[in-house]
C-alpha cells in the first residue's frame, strides 16, 4: 500500500493546495477554531479509492483530491455497505447500516420517517442546509430531501434520443447550482449562521461520457469521469476558499466502487467484493492534521458522527462512531463493517449477499460461502473457508447477530418512471417489490447472465429491439425465474412496434403475481399504442389509485386523453401530476402542448418557460416557445429559441425543422436550406419538410432542387393536387431559372 499522501503533481495545484489550506484552517498541529464550522461533505458516486493519485493510481489526473489529501487526512481503507447508491447513501447521512436504515436497494424503497438524517441534526444546531444531487437514486422522493432547507434534484432531460431522459445532471451544472446557493449567504450584518453542504457527484457511474477535455491525460473513459469531476470538486473548493473568515471542514467519499470487469462483474450491485465496497475517505479542516495517513477502518456509517463531532454537535443513536481520534493520530479498536447486497434476490429470485468485514478478513455469507484474507489477498482471489472453518464461523455467528437486529420497514412500490430511469443507468434488474419465486441460485453462478442482459438486453432493447429480443429470449429459456427478463423483452417488442407481444409478456408477469407499478404502466402504454385506449385507461387508472405519490401513470393517462382528443382530460392528468411533483418538466410540458393546441398562447409561453427554469437547454420546451413566439409576431425571438434548441439538440428534426421555416418565412432562404435538410437526415422524412426544403430552393431558383424534393413529398403522399401541380409547372427542369 502506498502511503504516501498523495502523489507528485505539478507546481500549480501545490500552490492552490497550500492558498486552500490556509483558507481552510488546515496546519499541523493548530487547533480548530472556536466559533462551530460550516461543513462540506463531497460524495462522488461510482469511484474506487485505488483510481485517485492519492490512493497510489500513477496516471490518475485528480490534483484537487489529492491536494485535499495532502493537506488533510487520508484514511488508508474506507469501505461502504452496499454497492447501490441508495442504501449507502441511506448509511453515509443517517450512520446506520441497511439493516438500521431499511434501504435495501435503488427505487423500491424510501427512508422512513423514524430514521434521522444528519441534515436534521445540522438544522436543528441552527446551520443552514442544503443539498445538491446528480443522480436519480437520491430524487426527495426516496426521502432524502429530509433536514435541508434547500433540495436541488433538478435533473436535466439530456440530448440522447436513445437515453431515458432525466436520470443525472453533469458535475459542471451541480457545482454551478452549488456555488449559486453559496452566494446566498446572510446579509452583512445579520448573525452568522454555519452552513452543512452535501454535493453529490454522479460522472464516473456507467455509461462512461467524460468530455474531451477531460480525457486529456486519462487512462480509460472511467479515469476521464473522474477527472472531470476533479475538476469541478476544485471549481467548488475554490469558492469555499474564498469565504474569508468561514472556517470550513471537508470531507470526501464515495458511496461504491466499480467492478470494471473484477470476479466477471461488469459494473456493481451484485457482489460486495472491494472492487465495489473499497471507497476513499478524504477529511480537511480546522484542526484536521495536514498530510496525515489514518490506519483505522472508516466505515459509510462513521461518516455523520464524524461531522458532527468537528463541528461540536453530538451524533445520537447512530451505529457509526466518529474517526476524529483516528484523524489526530490515534490507533481506534477495529470496528467491523457489515455489507450487503439484496439486489439478486429482489431483481432475480437469487440468493442475497452478506458479509462482515474487520481490518483483516472478510467473509460473505452465499450458498457458498467465502473467506478473504484481505492482507496479503486485497485483490479476493483466493477463497480460504474449506481451509479456515473455525474463523468462517465466529465470523458468522457475529455476522447473524447483526442480522437479527430490527429493520424498519422502507419498502414501497415503484412506479414505472423509475424504473426506466434506473434501468437507464445500468440497473437492469430494476422491477419493484414484486419478485420471482426465489431459486436460492448463488450470483456467483448467475454473473454471466446479468452481464449478457446488461450488454445485450437492456442496452440495446429500445436501440436494436430485434437484436434485443433474441437474446433475452435466449435467457429465458435459461433461467426462467429471470422475470427480469420479461421486462426487457416487453420493453424491446414495444420498441420494434410489436405491442401485442409486449401486452402478452406483462400478462404473464400478472399471471405470476409480478406486475409491480411500472410494469402496469408500460402495460397501459402498449394498450393504448394496439389501439386499446379503454383498456389502457383501465390499467392506469388502477395504477393511480394504487400508486398516489407517482407520476408515470398519470402521464401515461395524459397520452391516453390526446389519442381520444380529449384535452380536457389531458389537462387534468398533468395537473395532478404536477399537485404530486411540482417540477416535473414532462408535465409542464404537456400542459404548454394542451394550452398551445387550444389557442391560449400566454398559457403556453407560461409553461413552456417553467420548464426552461427547471432546464435551460431542454429542446422541446424551447422549440415550443419559438413556435409562441412566431404566432405572437416575435420572429427574430423566435428564430433565436429555435437556434437555441438545435445548439442544445442538434439532430432535433422538430427543431430544426422549425428554425429552417421561420428563417425561409423571414426572407432567408439561403440560411434555411441547410436546416431542411439537416431536418431529413434526422427524420423523420415528412412531407411537411420535403415541403418546405422545395419552395425554399423555389425561391433561390433551384428548380432541379425543388423538383427532386416536391417528387420525395409525394411518393409519401400521393394525394397533394398543390404539390402535384407545383412540380407539373416546374416541368421537371434541371436547369437553375435566370
Amino acid at each position: 500500500m502506498d502511503d504516501r499522501p498523495c502523489a507528485p503533481r505539478p507546481l500549480r495545484p501545490v500552490l492552490a493546495a497550500l492558498a486552500l489550506a490556509v483558507a481552510l484552517g488546515c496546519s499541523r498541529g493548530v487547533p480548530g477554531p472556536t466559533v462551530a464550522p460550516s461543513v462540506v461533505l463531497v460524495t462522488i458516486d461510482t469511484l474506487r479509492a485505488d483510481r485517485l493519485g492519492c490512493y497510489g493510481h500513477k496516471t490518475a489526473v485528480t490534483p484537487t483530491l489529492d491536494g485535499l489529501a495532502s493537506r488533510g487526512v487520508r484514511f488508508e481503507t474506507a469501505v461502504a455497505h452496499a454497492p447501490l447508491t441508495a442504501p449507502s447513501h441511506a448509511s453515509i447521512l443517517t450512520g446506520h447500516t441497511p439493516l438500521g436504515h431499511g434501504v435495501r436497494d435503488n427505487g423500491a424503497y424510501v427512508l422512513p420517517e423514524g430514521v434521522r438524517s444528519v441534515a436534521e441534526d445540522f438544522r436543528q444546531a441552527g446551520y443552514r442546509t442544503a443539498g445538491f444531487v446528480s443522480g436519480f437514486p437520491l430524487k426527495r422522493r426516496f426521502g432524502f430531501d429530509r433536514g435541508f432547507d434547500a433540495y436541488d434534484d433538478q435533473l436535466p432531460r439530456g440530448k440522447d434520443a436513445r437515453r431515458t431522459a432525466y436520470v443525472e445532471r453533469t458535475a459542471d451544472r451541480t457545482t454551478d447550482a452549488a456555488l449559486r446557493w453559496l452566494e446566498t449567504a446572510p446579509p452583512p450584518g445579520s448573525p452568522r449562521k454555519p452552513f452543512f453542504l452535501w454535493v453529490h457527484y454522479f460522472d464516473p457511474h456507467a455509461p462512461y461520457e467524460a468530455p474531451a477535455e477531460a480525457m486529456a491525460g486519462a487512462a480509460s473513459p472511467y479515469d476521464g469521469e473522474v477527472a472531470f469531476v476533479d475538476a469541478q470538486l476544485g471549481r467548488l473548493l475554490r469558492r469555499v476558499e474564498e469565504m474569508k473568515g468561514e472556517p470550513t471542514v471537508v470531507l470526501v467519499t464515495a458511496d461504491h466502487g466499480e467492478s470494471l470487469g473484477e470476479h466477471g462483474e461488469d459494473t456493481h450491485g451484485i457482489f460486495v467484493y472491494d472492487s465495489t465496497l473499497r471507497v476513499p475517505f478524504i477529511l480537511a479542516g480546522p484542526g484536521v492534521p495536514a498530510g496525515a495517513v489514518a490506519r483505522t477502518v472508516a466505515r459509510g456509517i462513521d461518516v455523520a458522527p464524524t461531522l458532527l463531532d468537528y463541528a461540536g454537535l453530538a451524533a445520537r443513536g447512530m451505529e457509526g462512531r466518529s474517526l476524529r481520534r483516528a484523524a489526530s493520530g490515534e490507533t481506534l479498536p477495529d470496528a467491523p463493517a457489515y455489507a450487503e447486497s439484496l439486489h439478486s434476490q429482489l431483481q432475480y429470485g437469487w440468493a442475497p449477499l452478506h458479509a462482515w468485514r474487520t481490518a483483516k478478513h472478510k467473509l460473505i455469507e452465499a450458498p457458498r460461502v467465502e473467506l478473504y484474507d484481505l492482507a496479503v489477498d486485497p485483490a479476493e482471489a483466493h477463497d480460504l473457508s474449506v481451509r479456515e472453518t473455525p474463523r468462517v464461523e465466529g465470523m458468522r455467528r457475529e455476522l447473524q447477530r447483526a442480522m437479527a437486529a430490527t429493520t424498519p420497514n422502507a419498502a414501497q412500490a415503484m412506479d414505472a418512471e423509475t424504473a426506466e430511469r434506473l434501468a437507464a443507468l445500468g440497473y437492469v434488474g430494476t422491477g419493484g417489490t414484486a419478485t420471482a419465486p426465489p431459486s436460492g441460485r448463488d450470483p456467483k453462478d448467475g454473473i454471466g447472465l446479468v452481464t449478457r442482459l446488461g450488454r445485450n438486453g437492456m442496452t440495446v432493447a429500445r436501440t436494436e429491439p430485434e437484436k434485443a429480443i433474441r437474446e433475452l429470449t435466449a435467457l429465458l429459456a435459461e433461467d426462467p425465474g429471470m422475470l427480469v427478463v420479461l421486462r426487457t423483452r416487453a420493453v424491446a417488442y414495444a420498441a420494434a412496434g410489436r405491442h401485442a407481444d409486449a401486452i402478452r409478456d406483462l400478462r404473464e408477469l400478472e399471471k405470476r403475481g409480478a406486475l409491480s407499478a411500472e410494469d402496469a404502466v408500460v402495460l397501459g402504454d402498449n394498450l393504448r399504442l394496439a389501439g386499446r385506449p379503454q383498456d389502457a385507461t383501465a390499467v392506469l387508472e388502477r395504477t393511480s389509485r394504487e400508486n398516489p405519490k407517482f407520476a408515470q401513470p398519470l402521464l401515461s393517462l395524459a397520452a391516453v386523453r390526446i389519442q381520444q382528443k380529449d384535452m380536457d382530460g389531458a389537462a387534468a392528468a398533468y395537473e395532478k401530476v404536477l399537485a404530486v411533483d411540482p417540477d416535473n418538466a414532462e408535465a409542464s410540458r404537456g400542459l404548454g402542448d394542451v394550452a398551445l393546441i387550444r389557442g391560449d398562447l400566454a398559457e403556453a409561453g407560461r409553461r413552456y418557460a417553467r420548464v426552461l427554469e427547471l432546464d435551460g437547454t431542454d429542446a422541446a420546451a424551447l422549440s415550443k416557445l419559438g413556435v409562441v413566439r412566431v404566432r405572437t409576431g416575435q420572429a427574430q425571438e423566435a428564430i433565436s429559441l429555435f437556434r437555441r434548441a438545435v445548439e442544445s439538440d442538434p439532430k432535433n428534426s422538430e427543431a430544426l425543422l422549425y428554425l429552417a421555416g421561420a428563417l425561409a418565412s423571414n426572407g432567408r432562404a439561403a440560411e434555411a436550406v441547410p436546416y431542411f435538410e439537416r431536418a431529413l437526415a434526422a427524420g423523420p422524412r415528412t412531407t411537411m419538410a420535403w415541403n418546405g426544403l422545395g419552395l425554399t430552393r423555389m425561391e433561390l431558383g433551384d428548380r432541379a432542387g425543388a423538383a427532386a424534393a416536391f417528387r420525395e413529398s409525394l411518393r409519401l403522399d400521393p394525394k397533394q393536387p398543390d404539390v402535384s401541380r407545383t412540380l407539373s409547372e416546374l416541368g421537371g427542369a434541371a436547369t437553375r431559372l435566370p
